[in-house]
């Protein structure tokens, strides 16, 4: 996030398309439900209940991406022990599903005193940070001394988990509103609650795939420049990077590699970012069925990765000599092209 986000943003600027506009892309009414239910979350930590007390996050989540996969060809089971990631391990254990520790046992920073903020420390802690030219926002300056009072860099993974937490509507700022009523949620009032509070969360991230999923969705909002609708390829690489800084999937650093490699994809729309995740959860490159309701750029990172294995191998793959398949299957209306 370097100074506060701001190479990521004059990426975004000089890459990003005009015609992609929407002037309702960043509004509130795209809230993330999961700031919503945090405080429930850290009233539970520290008085170890059972697995029936736990606090249920996401009982009326949208699911974007099962809406997207719910018209098209339903996708097939992951194999057995393919790509299997932490997050996943940890359900396999049972840690999630209520027949191991509940998901306070693994803070062990939990906090024992009472969960009551005050609103008049919250408003001293503001005005520590707020814009002295407009007084309803903390913009870079502001951001960058909260950041060094937390002890973390601006670009780090727990900053990004703050704007969460607050429920932040776009990068290098957060709002009054944003400020006051998100700490409120996470239960805290000074820079070490807000500390410890990220340390928790952080920790719940790591357990809680559907957690995470929340967070994941989140960052493709908050790193979408005002009145637009998809990330330029560099924002999308940049927060792609960020967000999987704990637990990095599997062939992360050749899609990676495929994206740097392709200057034709030009942008992410909302759709293969959110599917990026089932994508890293379910991956098979061998056993890829292009025929399921993948994004046409899973596909040619696939078949990408195929023929590359194969030039590895030393076999020449005569079908198709060896050709960039996403040169020869991207079309001018391809979503994450710009003709």
């Amino acid at each position: 996030m370097g100074n506060c986000l701001k190479c990521f943003q004059s990426a975004a600027e000089q890459s990003l398309p005009t015609n992609a506009s929407s002037p309702n892309s960043n509004s509130n009414s795209n809230a993330c439900p999961a700031a919503t239910s945090l405080a429930n979350c850290y009233d539970s930590v520290g008085t170890n209940p059972n697995a029936n007390e736990r606090c249920a996050l996401y009982n009326d989540r949208p699911r974007e991406t099962d809406e997207l996969l719910s018209s098209r060809t339903p996708l097939k089971p992951a194999k057995a022990n393919n790509c299997d990631t932490k997050r996943n391990s940890f359900k396999s254990l049972g840690l999630l599903n209520g027949t191991a520790p509940t998901m306070s046992d693994i803070i062990t920073t939990a906090v024992k005193e009472s969960m009551e903020v005050s609103h008049q420390s919250l408003n001293q802690l503001y005005d520590v940070y707020k814009d002295p030219d407009d007084e309803d926002m903390i913009l870079t300056d502001g951001i960058e001394r909260l950041c060094n009072d937390l002890n973390y860099q601006p670009d780090e993974f727990a900053i990004l988990v703050l704007a969460w937490c607050l429920d932040a509507s776009q990068m290098c700022r957060f709002t009054k509103t944003e400020f006051i009523e998100g700490l409120i949620k996470m239960r805290a009032d000074t820079i070490e609650s807000i500390r410890l509070r990220l340390e928790q969360t952080i920790e719940m991230l790591k357990a809680d795939a559907e957690m995470f999923k929340q967070l994941y969705r989140f960052t493709f909002r908050f790193g979408l420049e005002p009145d637009q609708r998809v990330l330029s390829l560099e924002m999308a690489i940049d927060l792609w990077k960020l967000v999987f800084t704990v637990q990095t999937p599997d062939l992360f650093s050749n899609w990676m590699h495929f994206l740097e490699k392709h200057p034709n994809i030009r942008r992410i729309p909302k759709d293969t970012w959110n599917m990026y995740l089932n994508f890293t959860e379910q991956c098979d490159i061998q056993n890829y069925d292009d025929t399921e309701a993948w994004p046409s750029l899973f596909d040619d990172f696939v078949d990408y990765e195929k023929n590359r294995a194969l030039e590895s191998a030393g076999i020449h793959d005569d079908d198709n000599n060896n050709d960039d398949p996403l040169q020869s299957r991207c079309k001018p209306e391809d979503p994450h092209r710009v003709s």
